[in-house]
């Protein structure tokens, strides 16, 4: 009964290599024309930068801070009532 698995499983690794190497030369186009005209690729030019005017310049402001939270670790997992949710 081993032995037939082993030459089972033999069997499969040799179908499976053969399978991959046929994949591995496909078949030449030789002879055949291309079906429509070519088509030329236009160029690509680089884009040309476009500067802000001198008068839009807008001062950046900082984003707004958070408030800090000065509770200690124990307040903060206290919940703000009595009421529990299940």
């Amino acid at each position: 009964m081993k032995r037939a698995m082993k030459l089972g499983g033999m069997v499969a690794v040799v179908a499976a290599v053969g399978a991959l190497a046929a994949c591995d030369n496909p078949p030449a186009d030789e002879g055949l024309e291309p079906i429509g005209p070519e088509v030329a690729e236009p160029e690509m030019t680089a884009p040309e930068p476009i500067e802000p005017p001198a008068e839009a310049e807008v001062p950046v402001e900082p984003p707004p801070t958070l408030p800090t939270d000065d509770r200690t670790s124990e307040e903060s997992v206290r919940p703000d009532s009595d009421t529990l949710f299940y």
